[in-house]
């Protein structure tokens, strides 16, 4: 399984994300990222909400084998049950380049 985390937005407007292959972590540890995207019931689409200007928003992208998912909220938005895989996948996430396009 493989995942691309980026989280933009907030009052500074900065950019931070990773990327997690979970046939590179230990067993243990990639056993615990299965279970928290399972339990996130994550479904592709945009959730944000009207009043997101100063909130941060996150994009999530899911590979495993050929089935991806991908999905884009915000703070207003985050689904309860993916909140924990987003608290995991924010502490891992690293400031980002801006992308000068």
């Amino acid at each position: 399984m493989k995942l691309r985390f980026d989280q933009s937005g907030g009052y500074a407007g900065l950019v931070k994300g990773c990327e997690i292959d979970t046939s590179t972590l230990t067993p243990e540890t990639a056993k615990h990222v299965e279970e928290l995207v399972q339990a996130s019931e994550l479904s592709s689409g945009e959730f944000l909400s009207e009043s997101s200007r100063d909130l941060n928003q996150y994009e999530l992208t899911i590979e495993e084998g050929t089935s991806t998912t991908s999905v884009v909220f915000d703070d207003e938005s985050v689904p309860p049950s993916a909140k924990p895989l987003l608290g995991y996948l924010k502490k891992r996430a690293k400031p980002q380049p801006l992308d000068p396009g």
